[in-house]
């Protein structure tokens, strides 16, 4: 089994994806775990049947349109991406 991937490693993977990513011939398959893909709102904090507290963001134009794009190539609200980057950012970035 191999070891663990460590947070330093996640640099250096992402460089050497940079330079060399992946051929369709490397790609032999693709694992979805249906866990990892929640649909819809975060339910974290609100009581059944209550909307999540709203934050207001400011995001520069050029940003809004690459969220905008994300969106429409995953059919999801503008939101969700933003969701889902924050949850990303939190997640490899904890608070120690």
């Amino acid at each position: 089994m191999a070891d663990p991937v460590r947070e330093e490693d996640y640099g250096a993977m992402a460089d050497d994806y940079a330079t060399t990513p992946p051929t369709s011939d490397e790609v032999v398959a693709i694992d979805v775990n249906p866990a990892a893909l929640a649909m819809g709102r975060p339910r974290d904090g609100a009581g059944k049947g209550r909307n999540t507290p709203a934050m207001s963001v400011r995001f520069p134009a050029t940003m809004r349109a690459d969220i905008h794009r994300r969106a429409q190539a995953d059919d999801v609200p503008d939101a969700d991406i933003v969701r889902r980057a924050v949850d990303e950012y939190l997640h490899r970035h904890p608070v120690t």
